[in-house]
């Protein structure tokens, strides 16, 4: 009977690794993992990562006695989140097309780690998970300590240490009314947060390059000063109000938002154009419906703000801004359909059936079979016979074969 080839994984997903004991990932093989553990232990005798690692050398010895087995431990980043999945995701496509196993052993040390378990099934099929848990006492005196050590992380210091001093700012400038300020912002970024909308920005901002040479950077160099113009004017307003004595939250806000929307608007558009004008120079054509909706967003949104802050101003009656933001509304369906639809033609007529398919470090995930125009995601078929949809977002180059990003 054949033996099956089998990759015991491991994943650090905060990257203590580097950050503690400076070894980067990936890890492969019996010698490198029991090194880059002992280094770990060592720079923190409590790290639990040190003990899942080891856990992951024992389980391959176990499973190598009838399989061909290869241990690997990967690593992501401090920053977690978007960032960490990304680095988890190349090393990972790195160690498979070496390896090239038939099946996959996860070795987690907790809840953590466990969260980008779909991500590794997209790419290996998972046998098994296997959890290490780590025995601690749990005392306040303990608790304390666990507790400094997570606002040493520069995740968890950012939001401790970073927020109330954006309070303080606030409170210096604009005294009570940075207050209110603050809590207005504050409640922002958690529905940001809560929404997804964070990591949908991230997902479509990490690939942007700036260079010097390229097409976008003279849009990027203009639009750069109108931003920052925009909020000096925007806060000047607010403060000068408040010193004249004006507390009304509510037309503060207007204010604020009307002179903000004086250059923001076309700062963002001269950024939408400068990449409009980068796909086309590159030949992306299927990124321009991203765009055209991206435009017609920042309109759209500008006139419904605009009219909101007149109104709470008293400069125009509430049925103008009512009727704005039912044009608004409809006008948004509507770009948004017709992008979709735009980018399906586009997307339909590059022939792009038969093409190979490789992510961005290089592997190949297979052929593209099909197109599903109204799930706006193309078909690969992979070496193994196995079919994956992947919606076209995902797509970062097409030439003579598509490089994904997934």
């Amino acid at each position: 009977m054949p033996k099956k080839r089998i990759l015991v994984l491991c994943v650090d997903v905060d990257n203590d690794l580097g950050e503690k004991a400076r070894v980067r990932g990936p890890v492969v093989g019996r010698a490198a993992n029991i090194e880059a553990a002992t280094k770990l232990a060592l720079a923190d005798p409590e790290e639990a990562d040190a003990n899942t690692v080891f856990e992951a050398v024992r389980t391959a010895e176990q499973l190598g006695k009838d399989n061909e087995v290869e241990v690997a431990t990967i690593t992501g980043s401090s920053k977690l989140g978007f960032h960490a999945e990304m680095e988890i995701a190349k090393q990972l496509d790195g160690v498979l097309k070496k390896f090239q196993p038939e099946g996959c052993i996860f070795v987690s040390d907790g809840a953590s780690d466990e969260r980008v378990l779909p991500l590794i099934q997209s790419r290996v099929r998972v046998d098994g998970v296997k959890a290490v848990n780590i025995k601690q006492e749990k005392d306040l005196e303990k608790t304390y300590f666990v507790v400094l050590d997570k606002l040493k992380e520069p995740q968890m210091a950012r939001i401790v240490f970073g927020l109330p001093g954006l309070a303080l700012i606030l409170f210096f400038f604009l005294g009570d009314i940075g207050l209110r300020w603050f809590i207005g912002l504050f409640g922002a970024y958690l529905l940001f947060k809560g929404s997804g909308l964070e990591d949908a920005f991230l997902k479509h901002t990490v690939d942007w390059r700036l260079r010097l040479d390229s097409i976008d950077f003279t849009f990027y160099f203009a639009a750069a000063p109108l931003l920052l113009a925009s909020l000096w004017l925007a806060f000047s307003r607010v403060a000068a109000l408040g010193y004249a004595g004006e507390s009304n939250v509510s037309k503060l806000s207007a204010w604020f938002l009307k002179d903000l929307l004086l250059l923001l608007p076309v700062a963002l558009l001269l950024i939408i154009i400068g990449r409009t004008l980068r796909a086309v120079n590159e030949k992306k054509n299927y990124l321009l419906p991203n765009y055209i909706m991206y435009g017609s967003s920042v309109l759209l949104f500008w006139l419904v703000l605009n009219n909101a802050a007149e109104w709470i101003l008293g400069n125009v009656p509430f049925s103008s801004f009512f009727y704005s933001l039912i044009l608004g509304v409809l006008a948004m369906y509507l770009v948004s359909y017709l992008s979709i639809e735009f980018r399906k033609n586009i997307i339909s007529r590059m022939n792009i059936v038969g093409k190979d398919v490789y992510t961005e470090l290089g592997s190949l995930v297979g052929k593209v079979a099909g197109v599903d125009k109204r799930a706006q995601a193309f078909i690969i078929k992979t070496n193994e016979n196995q079919k994956i949809d992947l919606e076209f977002d995902h797509i970062s180059n097409i030439g003579d074969s598509i490089i994904v990003k997934y």
